[in-house]
């Protein structure tokens, strides 16, 4: 065996390549969340066939406006206009005794309108109103899918120093994790189709009768809490709709979106890790390399195992020599049972395939026996 090379085993044994050694790790992390919760698109959905109903069959109240007019200018006397006049016989001009024929000068006019200005209504309007802020904040905040990405770079180098051997080393990994989590579909639809249907439906909300009307009145939104009318409390329909408003009035937003950006570099375990496997490559290059080298798996064994008590030794300063023992017999009766465990695999494997091309073989000497 070549003397020099017996020189730096000895070099090693004294720590020489720790005692060169000159090295830096550098870790770079860029990790970003989007975790979204899509559960207000889902009550939203749910609650839209009810107040559909509302919209299509709105709640009205008769409106009588009465003013005093002309006859000439009246439409229609009623039984009102009537017992106003008996009520006000200044506005009779002229009576026929013989007759019985009365001759008013100004009559009451009742004007009926429907009128869309109720409580509940109103109700209605502001939920609605309420409703596109809400959703319209909702999607510019929400993602498609809940995803995260995961960027880390490790790079490590340095040089060290073994008898007359100068080493430099570098290691680059660099690794990118992306995970996508789709969001389940309603009815077959994808998340934009439901969110471009519940948008078709707001705005045919916004264009209907109530809306428009109730908007060219100026009504006042109502405020919460929310009155308690028979309406409100028994029809099935505005139950609903109050549900809803009182989901976006304490509506709390459950999204997570985080970031981390770090560079550091490591001077600890994981640098101490990379230092120790470095040494480990340098011994096994050392020896695959330098065909003077005699290098014999016993002592490449020797020389691991040596480190890795070293480091055993260092991670726990009261590990005992009995302890020493136990650990290596459990890794010894591991790695046996391993290798055990594969070659019944490999043993069951050629079996099967003997089997198997035993029958094949058989099925062939029958086929020639009928072909004969």
């Amino acid at each position: 065996m070549d003397d020099s090379f017996e020189i730096d085993f000895e070099d090693l044994k004294n720590d020489s390549f720790m005692n060169h050694l000159n090295s830096t790790l550098l870790v770079k992390r860029d990790y970003e969340l989007h975790e979204y919760d899509y559960e207000w698109l889902e009550i939203i959905e749910d609650v839209l066939p009810y107040l559909d109903n509302i919209i299509r069959n709105p709640k009205r109240f008769i409106i009588n406006e009465e003013e005093i007019v002309k006859v000439e200018l009246s439409k229609k006397i009623t039984v009102e206009s009537v017992i106003h006049l008996t009520q006000h016989t200044n506005l009779i001009q002229d009576y026929n005794s013989k007759t019985g024929d009365v001759k008013p000068t100004k009559v009451l006019n009742i004007n009926k309108e429907e009128s869309l200005d109720t409580y509940e209504n109103r109700f209605i309007f502001t939920l609605i109103n309420n409703l596109r802020t809400f959703f319209n904040e909702r999607v510019t905040t929400t993602g498609d899918n809940s995803f995260y990405i995961d960027k880390k770079n490790l790079k490590y180098d340095g040089n060290s120093k073994v008898g007359t051997d100068n080493i430099n080393f570098s290691l680059v990994i660099n690794s990118y994790d992306k995970n996508v989590k789709k969001t389940s579909n309603n009815g077959n639809l994808t998340y934009q189709e439901r969110i471009n249907k519940v948008k078709v439906q707001l705005d045919g909300f916004t264009g209907s009768e109530l809306m428009t009307m109730l908007t060219k009145l100026h009504v006042p939104p109502v405020r919460s809490p929310i009155r308690k009318t028979n309406v409100i409390l028994k029809n099935p329909n505005f139950r609903k709709a109050e549900e809803l408003w009182n989901y976006i009035q304490t509506y709390v937003n459950k999204d997570r979106n985080e970031k981390d950006k770090k560079d550091y570099f490591d001077n600890g375990y994981l640098k101490k890790e990379y230092d120790q496997a470095i040494l480990m490559a340098y011994i096994a290059n050392k020896a695959l390399v330098d065909d003077s080298v005699s290098l014999t798996e016993e002592k490449m064994l020797s020389e691991v195992i040596d480190r890795l008590i070293a480091n055993l030794l260092d991670a726990d300063d009261e590990l005992t020599e009995d302890r020493l023992k136990e650990i290596f017999i459990e890794q010894i009766k591991k790695a046996k049972a391993s290798n055990n465990n594969k070659k019944k695999v490999i043993l069951k494997v050629y079996r099967d395939r003997m089997e198997k091309d035993k029958k094949m073989i058989a099925e062939a000497f029958d086929l020639l026996k009928e072909g004969v």
